[in-house]
C-alpha cells in the first residue's frame, strides 16, 4: 500500500471534533492525502493547487455519498473519438476540458466549459466497474468491466505521479454493485444514475437537450446548434460567418441571373465552405447534447 493511500485509510486523523470529514469550502476531503505528494509528503503548493481546484467545483459536495472523501482532483480532457479529432481538429481542446475528481470510491468526469462553470451532467466511474486503471505518459487509462475503454488525456502534469500511485491502491471487486461496468452520468438536478442518450431524467423530470433538435436548428439556422448548447460567443461568431457565405452566394446568384459577369469557381469554393461547415458543425451540436446538457439554465439541485 502506497504512504498516501495509508494516510487516507486513517480516518481518525481525517475527522474533525465532531467525527466529521474535514472540509474545504463545504467539500469534504482526506487532508493528509489531498496536500501530499505521491510519497504522502505535504507541499504547499500542492495545497495551494488543490484549493484553487476545489473553488472552481465547489458544487460536487452534492454529487458526494455519505463519508466519500476526495484525494486528489486535477486538470484533463474527456475521451475524444478519432472521428471527433478529425472533424473538429484542435477545438476539442476547448469543449472537453474537465476537472477529474478522485475519491476513495470513484472517480467523478466534471465538464468545464469556457467560463469555467460546469457545462452539463457529470459522469462517475466507480473503481468497481473498473478492470485496470492506470496512467500512460498523461493520459488516464480506464478499462471498463464490459470490455470498453476510454482515455482521458492530458491530465495534469504535477498530479500524474500521484494518481498513478493512488490508483495502484484501490480496492476493487469482482462484480459492480449497480450493474452498469462503464462510465455513467449523474443528473445535475437529483444525482440519479442516467441512460446514455436520454432525453429526461427518470426520477426528477429534469430534461436535457436532444440530438434531432441540435441537427435541426444546426442545418436552418446560422450558428443555431451552438445556441442551443448555450454556447452563444460561438453562436454568434459562426452564425455570422454562415450569412456572410449565404449573402455573397445570393448576391452572385442574382447577378447571373441578370446576366452579369460571375466567378463560377470562386461560388464553388464558397458553396463546398458552406457545406463543409454545415456539416461539422451539425456533427459537434450533436456531440455537445451527448454530455446530457439540461434544456433549462435555471433547474433546481433536489437532491434528498
Amino acid at each position: 500500500m502506497s504512504p498516501s493511500m495509508a494516510m487516507t485509510m486513517n480516518a481518525p486523523r481525517n475527522l474533525n471534533i465532531f467525527g466529521r470529514p474535514l472540509s474545504i469550502f463545504g467539500v469534504p476531503v482526506a487532508r493528509e492525502t489531498i496536500f501530499s505528494n505521491h510519497q504522502g509528503v505535504y507541499k504547499n503548493r500542492i495545497e495551494k493547487r488543490q484549493r484553487k481546484l476545489i473553488i472552481k467545483t465547489t458544487f460536487i459536495k452534492f454529487f458526494l455519498q455519505a463519508d466519500e472523501r476526495i484525494l486528489c482532483l486535477t486538470t484533463g480532457y474527456a475521451p475524444v473519438s478519432l472521428k471527433e479529432q478529425v472533424l473538429t481538429g484542435p477545438a476539442f481542446l476547448f469543449f472537453k476540458r474537465a476537472v477529474l475528481v478522485f475519491t476513495d470510491r470513484r472517480i467523478l468526469h466534471v465538464p468545464k466549459r469556457f467560463n469555467h462553470g460546469a457545462g452539463c451532467a457529470i459522469t462517475q466511474i466507480r473503481y468497481d466497474d473498473c478492470a485496470a486503471l492506470d496512467v500512460k505518459g498523461r493520459s488516464l487509462v480506464v478499462m471498463y468491466k464490459n470490455g470498453t475503454e476510454e482515455t482521458f488525456p492530458y491530465i495534469g502534469r504535477r498530479e500524474k505521479k500521484k494518481i498513478a500511485s493512488l490508483l495502484d491502491s484501490v480496492p476493487q471487486s469482482s462484480a459492480a454493485s449497480d450493474g452498469f461496468h462503464r462510465r455513467v452520468h449523474l443528473c445535475p438536478s437529483c444525482t440519479s444514475p442516467l441512460e446514455n442518450d436520454t432525453e429526461c431524467c427518470p426520477k426528477c423530470q429534469l430534461e436535457f437537450k436532444t440530438p434531432g433538435q441540435a441537427r435541426m436548428r444546426s442545418i436552418f439556422i446560422p450558428g443555431g446548434g451552438y445556441f442551443y448548447n448555450h454556447y452563444s460567443v460561438l453562436g454568434f461568431t459562426l452564425g455570422l460567418i454562415e450569412i456572410g457565405l449565404l449573402v455573397h452566394l445570393l448576391f452572385n446568384a442574382m447577378a447571373f441571373k441578370e446576366g452579369m459577369p460571375v466567378n463560377f469557381g470562386t461560388m464553388t469554393v464558397i458553396l463546398c465552405l458552406l457545406i463543409c461547415e454545415k456539416i461539422v458543425t451539425t456533427f459537434h451540436s450533436e456531440q455537445l447534447t451527448r454530455s446530457l446538457i439540461p434544456d433549462s439554465k435555471d433547474y433546481a439541485m433536489r437532491k434528498v
